[in-house]
């Protein structure tokens, strides 16, 4: 079903900005000037993507991505605290590791209980007693739309998010993980290479040189696994480049066309 959405978008894209196929793509010119726009979308398997495209006084187009850690990340914590032990803990397993996170958190001043579903993790809502209560996943909740998604990015950047060392004690809002800070910009999620940053900030100026008029069909990794857009080699090698080109599509779509 994603995959289905991004080459909507990306049709409606071709459509309303070229009128014409793959590679003969125009640059992103023609757009109104002074425009800011914004998209969001469960990307890269497990956080929720944002795009920020704005356009300058001569309508040329720029883009910003960024991601937010979803609960699973944002409620980790280390067994070697003292504040923490099986009791208010839950586990899921990661690339073979077991991880560990707070047992009870809250969102948006709901509280929320972990539990183990094989080797995932599930949040669902907490009853007065701290058990589990009702079916409804925390994190699906968060990705139903791009109005929750948006609410969520904003949210855990200003404490929405938090956690208990025990149910019914004092919230802890997290504006910290173990990468710095709680989305991926700024933070030293993916940091070899160019880094998850440099990945990104490749696949928002390939956007901006080349336009967003393709489908992500014409997108194609070289021998060397750079990305290439139309006849532009990138530096951008993430395995997700298309996530990332199709999230600035989408918010290249709401972008008004200037007027002559």
């Amino acid at each position: 079903m994603r995959m289905i959405t991004k080459l909507l978008v990306a049709a409606v894209v071709l459509v309303a900005l070229v009128g014409c196929g793959g590679g003969d793509a125009a640059a992103p010119t023609g757009y109104a000037p002074g425009q800011e726009v914004e998209a969001y979308a469960y990307v890269h398997g497990g956080y929720v993507g944002q795009a920020v495209v704005t356009t300058d006084d001569e309508g040329a187009m720029s883009a910003t991505i960024d991601e937010a850690f979803l609960p699973h990340t944002l409620a980790l914590v280390d067994l070697e605290d003292d504040a923490w032990n099986e009791d208010n803990t839950a586990s899921y397993v990661v690339r073979g590791d077991e991880v560990f996170v707070a047992k009870y958190v809250s969102y948006d001043g709901t509280d929320y209980v972990g539990t183990t579903v094989g080797t995932a993790l599930v949040y669902v809502a907490a009853d007065e007693d701290g058990n589990p209560t009702g079916n409804t996943d925390l994190e699906m909740m968060i990705i139903r739309n791009e109005d929750t998604m948006s609410a969520y990015f904003e949210g855990v950047q200003n404490g929405a998010f938090a956690t208990y060392t025990e149910f019914g004690g004092d919230a802890q809002p997290v504006e910290t993980t173990s990468y710095g800070s709680v989305t991926k910009r700024g933070s030293t999620y993916w940091n070899f290479g160019i880094g998850w940053e440099g990945n990104v900030d490749a696949i928002a100026e390939a956007a901006a040189q080349n336009g967003v008029g393709y489908s992500l069909d014409d997108l194609s990794q070289n021998s060397d696994g750079e990305w290439e857009v139309a006849d532009a080699t990138t530096a951008a090698t993430a395995s997700d480049f298309k996530d990332y080109f199709a999230l600035i599509q989408q918010a290249a779509a709401r972008l008004a066309m200037g007027t002559e």
